[in-house]
C-alpha cells in the first residue's frame, strides 16, 4: 500500500491496486477510485459535519 497524504484535512490516503483508501481514526472511511472522487468525498464529509457542528452550536443557545 502506498501513501499518497499523510494528512489531507485530516485523513491518509493510501492506494491499494488501483483504489485508494481514505483513513480517519484508523478505519477505511472511504475507499474509491480515481483519487480526485475520494477527495471531492472527504470534502464533501468534512463540509457536512462543519455545518452540523455551526447548526447545533445556533440551536443550543436559549430560545426567548
Amino acid at each position: 500500500m502506498k501513501t499518497i497524504y499523510e494528512n489531507y484535512r485530516g485523513f491518509k490516503i493510501n492506494k491499494d491496486d488501483s483504489t485508494y483508501n481514505a483513513i480517519h481514526a484508523d478505519r477505511i472511511i472511504f475507499a474509491q477510485s480515481p483519487l480526485s472522487q475520494i477527495l471531492d468525498s472527504i470534502d464533501h464529509y468534512i463540509d457536512l459535519q462543519e455545518a452540523t457542528e455551526s447548526h447545533e452550536d445556533v440551536t443550543s443557545f436559549p430560545q426567548n
